[in-house]
Parts: C-alpha cells; structure tokens; sequence
C-alpha cells in the first residue's frame, strides 16, 4: 500500500503525534484526508470520519480515499463543525484560527465535553482558546511544538473533566505543559509573542493609546524568556 507520510507537513505530523490511539478519529476541517489516513496506516486509530465545509476539499478527500485505498476505512462528506460527532469520540481540529474553533466548539459543546480527546493544533490567537478550554472545565493533557516555514506551530490534546481551572495571562501563552516539559522549541516560540507584542505596542505608541497592559506582558515574558 502506498504510504502517505511523505505527503504530511512537519505541523500535520506534529498534530498526529499527540493523537492517542483509538478506535474512530473525527477530522474536522480534513485537510485533504492526509491526516486520517496516516493514522490509519500507523494503526494509531482503525477508522476516519473527515467532514470540512466546502465541497472542494471532500472531493479531494474521496479521491484520496480511493489512491490510497482507505474506502473502507474513512466515511468523508460535507458538514459545519462537530454536530455530527459521536459522543465519546476522538476528534481533531486542526488549521483554523482560535475565534472559529471556539464557535465550533460552543455550538457544540455538550459533545465537545463528552469526547475522550479533542486534538486541535490553532493557527492563530491560541491564548485565547486555552483559556476557553480551561473556563468551561477541560484540561490540556498534552502539547507540543514543531517548526514549518520559520514559524513554531502549537498543537495540545484535551478533555473535559468539569473543573474550571486556574491561569494567569502569561499561562495562555507559554502553558504550564511546555514550561515543564522544558519543550526545546518554546523559546522560540516565546520570541515569537514577544515580537507581536513590540509591533502592537509600536502601533499603540504612533496611534497615542494606553500601552501598559501590553507592556508588562511583554516584561513578563521576557523574563520567562531568560529563565528557559
């Protein structure tokens, strides 16, 4: 059988690496099937649901299907978010910003805490969806950092366990997890926020607005920064 990992980017093969093995993965937003096929073909789960919005992608999806004869394997077909999932599923999101997730989600949200795992790897703003995952009782298990195209991606697996759970800013930007695991690519990573905060502050300093809030984030950062 023709091998697909070949055909997965580093952030793709990073999102699959923190999937636990399963029965069924739910792959929300497929990014051409790649994803559950390679699960499949490592035996990390025995079948795939991959649903996006468009029509487009799920055509391609099938034809992948077919090259790499998964048909009886992976069911793919058009839907919006997570209303089709099982309860108890294992599900991944991955290539969407955090305000789209988060809509998912909440749409949703009573299958959302009765899955095993939610996989998701956030394009953008991921601060803010730790901190969703943590007001509405889940716990991150997991996270991880890879590099594609000089910029460090993020991805954590999740569940809910009904306990809200205790932040501070600076935790929704370099989590307790990647701290911890001493993560070789979180300083980096680190650097990265640090950067959008000086081009925010720039832009708050010539527009003559309040800065401060900004300001000690970065200082915060900063020494985190030094200690890693």
């Amino acid at each position: 059988m023709k091998e697909v990992e070949s055909l997965l980017s580093n952030r793709m093969l990073m999102v699959a690496g923190i999937v636990k093995p399963c029965d069924v993965i739910f792959d929300i937003g497929t990014d051409h099937c790649y994803l559950p096929i390679y699960l499949i073909q490592k035996k990390i789960c025995n079948k795939a649901v991959a649903t996006d919005i468009r029509k487009g992608p799920i055509k391609i999806a099938k034809k992948n299907i077919c090259i790499f004869e998964m048909e009886e394997n992976i069911e793919a077909f058009v839907s919006e978010g997570i209303n089709h999932v099982d309860t108890d599923a294992d599900i991944v999101i991955s290539g969407m910003g955090a305000d789209v997730i988060i809509s998912i989600l909440n749409n949703d949200l009573n299958i959302a805490k009765s899955a095993s795992q939610i996989v998701i790897q956030c394009q953008s703003r991921t601060e803010r969806l730790r901190a969703f995952f943590w007001d509405n009782g889940f716990e991150i298990t997991d996270e991880v950092l890879t590099a594609e195209k000089n910029k460090v991606y993020n991805a954590f697996n999740a569940r809910y366990i009904g306990k809200i759970q205790k932040y501070t800013k600076i935790d929704t930007i370099a989590s307790k997890l990647l701290v911890k695991n001493q993560n070789p690519m979180l300083s980096d990573y680190i650097a990265s926020y640090i950067q959008k905060l000086d081009d925010m502050i720039s832009g708050l300093d010539m527009g003559k607005k309040d800065y401060q809030n900004e300001l000690e984030l970065k200082r915060q950062l900063e020494a985190l920064h030094e200690n890693i």
